[in-house]
């Protein structure tokens, strides 16, 4: 079974890029699969009034847990080594 992380952020958002990177080399080297859904706020109301001043924020679904920028590779890495096991 996949676990969903989902990065919220928004077109032309450089941290949010950075942020993309860090998530996926990180779920490159993961022997537990995860799916990465990248959600752009400003089509969503509910989180653009939630996330507008902390973007890039990555998500993880099942548990609601939450990694706000700025994070490391290394904190990425424990985010998901806490929620997958």
């Amino acid at each position: 079974m996949n676990s969903m992380l989902v990065l919220l952020g928004t077109e032309g958002c450089h941290l949010c890029e950075q942020a993309e990177k860090l998530v996926l080399l990180v779920i490159a080297k993961c022997s537990t699969e995860l799916a990465l859904n990248k959600i752009d706020i400003v089509d969503e109301a509910q989180y653009l009034a939630a996330y507008e001043l902390i973007i890039p924020v990555l998500c993880h679904v099942e548990s609601g847990q939450e990694l706000h920028w700025p994070f490391t590779e290394q904190q990425v890495q424990l985010f998901v080594t806490e929620i997958v096991g």
